[in-house]
């Protein structure tokens, strides 16, 4: 496992070398470099991140930001804006969402390891909480990017994901001290940011076609 991850490090690196000298931008180095960064220290020390209740963060930055940015700034030679941004904050947040559920039926191992993550050092109902929190967060951010004029309205198309979300968490607390129940509505998170990130996708999917068919269409309140 170590030669493996060694060999995809390696080749990341190259990667984003290649890209950097194609488009000369001090902000993918920043990304790249950051990118590094939140990957090796999730688990590696000095950082590890994960054992110090941080896992959620690193994970929500790297599987959100990072890689959207990431990709914007190698498509538009250098360029950075908050639209990207601003789109990849549900899908970090319900991606992190995967990993705090999935935490809770492992708190008393990982308590044992010495993980101090989120669901080891706070109470059931905090952690519920945060769940609910942090869940309809990714919906704010939605609605408030596309009331601000910063995200197309074809990006409401999330909001159709809120029933799964609301599965979820009211599967939590009767579920919380069950391992195999907490099982399924595990399953309904993966497929909450699943369907999440598919409608981001169909919603810029629509602005693409309208921006193509009708360019006077303006899809931006």
């Amino acid at each position: 496992m170590a030669t493996l991850a060694t060999v995809f490090y390696v080749a990341a690196a190259v990667i984003g070398l290649v890209l950097l000298a194609t488009r000369g931008s001090v902000a993918l180095l920043v990304i790249g470099v950051v990118g590094f960064i939140v990957s090796l220290g999730y688990t590696g020390p000095p950082l590890k991140f994960v054992y110090r209740g941080l896992g959620e963060i690193a994970v929500a930055i790297g599987f959100g930001p990072l890689m959207l940015l990431g990709a914007y700034v190698v498509q538009t030679r250098g360029a950075l804006a908050l639209e990207p941004f601003v789109a990849s904050i549900p899908v970090a947040l319900l991606v992190a969402l995967i990993l705090y559920v999935n935490e809770i039926p492992d708190r008393r191992g990982d308590a044992h390891a010495g993980k101090r993550t989120l669901p080891v050092r706070f109470s059931p109902a905090a952690v519920i909480g945060g769940y609910n929190v942090a869940v309809v967060a990714s919906y704010v951010a939605v609605v408030v990017g596309v009331v601000t004029g910063v995200l197309p309205v074809p990006a409401l198309l999330m909001l159709l994901t809120i029933p799964l979300a609301r599965r979820v968490s009211s599967g939590l607390a009767p579920n919380y001290d069950n391992p195999y129940g907490l099982m399924a509505f595990m399953g309904v998170n993966v497929r909450l940011h699943l369907a999440a990130g598919a409608l981001l996708l169909v919603a810029y999917l629509i602005v693409l076609a309208v921006g193509a068919l009708a360019p006077g269409v303006d899809l931006f309140l």
